[in-house]
């Protein structure tokens, strides 16, 4: 059963058209899909996956239940964190450090993705704060060798770009397209990113490969 892992900035408020596309024509093929459980595009593509009554979803979370589930019938998988570290647990809250815990298992376990970003937003300060989930996740699925396609919310006009490697994608992306904040986290980022986690082979074929870009127009 072919997996695809769906995930989004949370600032984020629509579903483009292309996206939705996108997930019907995933739904058509009985995809699983892998979703998290945080609002913005989580929730968003969670409503219309119920509105649609589709039954083959799973959402990953953290916490004792899903901070959103809108089926009940739906999978949901909770990751484990050690909640006696701070680093992932404080103030009686999940950390963001265990949310991409849970992110980097959903990357682990899909055979490709689709992410709607917003690489950027301003915070309650006036302050701009990069969104670095959704980026995280194009990275930890390019390093194994799946692919990913990307709307870029900011360049509404491209759709949905598709993206073999991390190659194509700091070229197109990383380099061109992204604020001076992104840029900066990401390449940050990529230097601390243990190597050793980052060697997986496909174990798809090319045909099913072109199969899942088809998904992206």
């Amino acid at each position: 059963m072919v997996k695809m892992f769906i995930s989004g900035s949370i600032s984020s408020k629509e579903i483009p058209q292309e996206v939705i596309k996108s997930v019907d024509d995933s739904r058509k093929r009985n995809y699983t899909i892998l979703i998290g459980d945080a609002k913005g595009i989580d929730k968003n593509i969670q409503d219309m996956l119920k509105a649609d009554n589709y039954k083959n979803v799973e959402v990953y979370h953290v916490g004792p239940s899903p901070r959103n589930l809108s089926d009940r019938e739906w999978i949901d998988r909770r990751i484990p964190v050690d909640i006696e570290n701070k680093k992932f647990f404080k103030n009686g809250k999940y950390t963001r450090e265990a949310q991409m815990i849970k992110d980097k298992a959903m990357s682990n376990d899909a055979d490709f993705g689709l992410v709607i970003w917003k690489d950027t937003s301003k915070n309650r300060f006036g302050n701009i704060s990069v969104s670095k989930g959704s980026l995280n996740n194009i990275y930890n699925l390019l390093v194994q060798n799946k692919y990913v396609g990307l709307f870029y919310i900011p360049k509404p006009e491209k759709g949905i770009m598709r993206f073999k490697n991390i190659a194509e994608f700091e070229e197109q992306v990383i380099e061109k397209l992204v604020q001076k904040e992104t840029k900066d986290y990401y390449y940050k980022m990529k230097k601390n990113a243990n190597k050793s986690n980052n060697k997986s082979n496909n174990k798809y074929s090319e045909h099913g490969n072109n199969e899942q870009l088809s998904l992206f127009g």
